[in-house]
């Protein structure tokens, strides 16, 4: 370990014999020194901990009515005083990975990082895995995971309290808080390796479930009958693909891990607000709209705007795809750029000759920005200041006025074509 850099790790621990050896085959190259902090196991963790050179063991014991609460307080205290360049709060399934780890904390030492925030993955195998590899180079298939999305290094002495929610799946810290412009750390949670393993797992967890967090439904898979894991499990299987940055991608560079999040969050065309308006059932689980689009939205069909549609986008601009990539990234990118339109709804070549925009500028993004001004149009047939005199409420009220008038129609808008696209 360089002499440069000193890094704490702190976790839980419960009968984890299994995961214990990939765990330390994984961290022993990056972590100075593990706080462990043990529940009582039974199988052979203990002896395992006490018999690695850099653990420091401790027992924790869950005294209130929430294994949750508590866990979610050790993570917000066990950190406090310590000396460390960086702290590591983590769990033994979870893996944080870079390929230069040590390289990538001494530059954010440098520019003045001081929290960092993980790209979270699922990772899913048919198997428990017992061979000498680390297991990001064994299981390099998962799905990307927004609630693993989360603080998991940050410098102690620039933090003054990290306020991690149930399952540390968010973060509030306070402090010196500079994050880095967008994530290069994978979390990679191995939890799915085998369903034989995940319904043996979960059946243990659940014993340390308390009455609150049986209420509040905190672990609720962990109940799940061995039908219902086995279900799950394949379903994960379905929906996992190649990792960036691992197995058959692993020429991906760190910069890129993120980036269709991090393009799409600074385009401008992602409206938060409309997005968990439209979509409630987003909004009650608490989601946060951008990633919940990236992973999930738009492969169900649903629109990051009300002038961006992914299944008509993708129906209508075959060429512009890029596999599975995010159509709504293949139009920034790339679509807009060639005047492509983003649905029925706006004519990019119009609008772009209108506002004298450049093609480095984006006709949807000036639109959005300006819609409920009353001076920009989406359609050359939609005259909006004609549509404001009519009803001058929606100026008042900050209404879009395009949307107000296609809902009053009931979805009648005649059908437009794509336009052929010449750059």
């Amino acid at each position: 370990m360089p002499e440069d850099q000193t890094i704490h790790l702190y976790c839980l621990c419960w009968n984890d014999a299994r995961m214990l050896p990939h765990f330390f085959r994984h961290y022993d190259r990056l972590v100075d020194r593990y706080f462990v902090f043990d529940n009582g196991s039974t199988d052979q963790s203990i002896p395992m901990l006490q018999g690695h050179g850099k653990v420091e063991l401790s027992h924790f014991e869950v005294t209130g009515d929430s294994f949750v609460a508590e866990e979610s307080h050790l993570a917000d205290t066990v950190w406090q005083g310590s000396e460390a360049d960086w702290v590591i709060v983590t769990d033994i399934d979870e893996h944080l990975y870079h390929p230069d780890s040590l390289g990538y904390l001494r530059r954010c030492k440098d520019r003045n990082i001081t929290a960092i925030r993980s790209i979270g993955y699922e990772m899913v195998s048919g198997y428990f895995p017992a061979g000498p590899e680390r297991l990001f180079e064994s299981v390099t298939t998962g799905r990307r995971s927004a609630g693993h999305d989360r603080l998991c290094i940050f410098d102690p002495r620039a933090l003054t309290a990290t306020n991690f929610g149930p399952g540390r799946h968010v973060a509030r810290p306070e402090g010196r808080v500079v994050w880095p412009d967008y994530p290069e750390i994978l979390l990679l949670h191995y939890k799915n390796l085998g369903v034989d393993y995940l319904i043996a797992r979960s059946a243990e967890l659940k014993l340390g479930l308390r009455p609150r967090d049986i209420a509040q439904g905190w672990g609720f898979h962990y109940s799940w009958s061995a039908e219902q894991i086995t279900a799950a499990w394949r379903k994960a299987k379905d929906a996992s693909g190649p990792v960036p940055g691992l197995g058959a991608l692993k020429h991906i560079e760190p910069a890129k891990y993120f980036e269709e999040e991090y393009v799409i969050g600074c385009s401008g065309l992602m409206d938060e607000a409309w997005y968990l308006s439209e979509n409630p059932d987003v909004r009650a689980a608490g989601s946060a709209p951008l990633p919940h689009f990236c992973i999930h939205g738009w492969k169900e069909g649903r629109n990051p705007n009300f002038y961006f549609d992914p299944t008509w986008y993708r129906a209508n601009y075959p060429d512009h795809q890029s596999g599975a990539r995010n159509p709504l990234y293949d139009y920034i990118v790339r679509g807009e750029k060639a005047d492509a339109w983003p649905s029925p709804r706006f004519n990019t070549g119009w609008y772009r000759a209108q506002h004298g925009l450049t093609y480095e500028e984006s006709p949807l993004r000036h639109y959005l920005q300006r819609r409920k001004s009353g001076l920009v149009s989406p359609l050359p047939e939609f005259d909006v200041t004609a549509y404001y005199q009519r009803h001058p409420y929606l100026l008042a009220d900050a209404w879009d006025p395009f949307e107000s008038h296609f809902r009053r129609a009931v979805q009648k808008q005649p059908a437009q074509p794509p336009p052929a696209v010449t750059r």
